[in-house]
């Protein structure tokens, strides 16, 4: 009698064993299934700050939470510069991120000039973007190209994709964002542009790498008018250095920006420019904000 107690005692504790550990097995693969690894800041991460191991950790989600423009390695994450905030809860989208560089390369340095809340594109521009450069001026300037075309010029882009490494405040603060995004339904453009809307303060300086082409670009450019920065689309892939746009080349050789010259007179078609000699009207020259007032044939 006693034996046949034992034998069904050691049969219960078998079946309870056997029960549990099917339990702890089902457990543990509905939570393999339903959630996942993936990396996440150790806090929140602020425009232009670069990338680095220290600031990454592995944090496990649901799998429902999880984006499919999450950069999953640690590795490919280093170095990367942010473009808008991303908080500690969040993954790292690639979209939010870039490879652009703010250290200059040779021939390149550091250069900073004043700059305002509108010149800012109303407080839009962070470090580590890159921003298209145009001169306003004050009244237009009146080109004559080598086919008589007259054209009144009101404002001309002078670089493109000039990187920013610093937008200081008075006090010498980084101009950041005060909120991350949230609304991930969103289109990503839309997102960006409500991160953007919230700035920390106001900006009294911005620093751009340049070259010695560029640098005098902007400065020619700030003597005939005034400097306006323009922020492309930041999603785009973007060239490493500024560059000097075509037009502005033309229009230098030609004396444009010197207050002194209200009419100037070039060799060429201005780039984009058809013949006056044309019966339609030319189209506006590209990279500059420009309307026909008359032409004339020269004879």
């Amino acid at each position: 009698m006693q034996k046949a107690w034992i034998v069904i005692t050691l049969g219960c504790v078998l079946m309870a064993g056997s029960i549990y550990g099917y339990w702890q097995f089902m457990k543990h693969t509905e939570i393999q299934v339903r959630t996942m690894t993936t990396v996440k800041p150790v806090r929140m991460l602020q425009s232009g700050e670069v990338i680095e191991a220290s600031m990454l950790r592995k944090a496990v989600i649901p799998l429902a939470a999880h984006s499919s423009e999450a950069v999953m390695e640690p590795e490919a994450l280093i170095g990367k510069t942010v473009l808008v905030p991303i908080a500690d809860s969040e993954e790292l989208v690639s979209w939010k991120l870039t490879d652009r560089s703010t250290v200059p390369r040779a021939g390149e340095r550091y250069f900073s000039f004043k700059t305002d809340a509108a010149v800012n594109v109303n407080n839009m521009v962070r470090r580590g973007d890159r921003v298209d450069v145009w001169v306003e001026f004050e009244t237009p300037k009146f080109v004559t190209t080598g086919s008589g075309a007259l054209w009144s010029v009101g404002a001309v882009k002078i670089i493109e994709q000039l990187p920013v490494t610093a937008v200081k405040t008075a006090e010498g603060l980084e101009v950041t964002d005060g909120a991350t995004i949230e609304t991930v339904v969103q289109p990503n453009q839309i997102q960006w542009q409500n991160a953007r809307s919230k700035p920390n303060g106001k900006p009294e300086l911005n620093t751009y790498i340049m070259n010695d082409e560029v640098y005098e670009a902007y400065v020619l450019g700030s003597i005939g008018g005034k400097i306006k920065l323009a922020l492309p689309d930041l999603s785009a892939p973007a060239a490493a250095s500024g560059t000097v746009t075509g037009l502005f080349q033309e229009l230098k050789e030609a004396d444009l920006f010197s207050k002194t010259k209200p009419q100037v007179q070039v060799k060429g078609e201005l780039i984009g420019a058809k013949s006056a000699a044309r019966k339609r009207s030319p189209p506006l020259p590209r990279g500059a904000a420009a309307l026909r007032q008359g032409s004339k044939q020269r004879r």
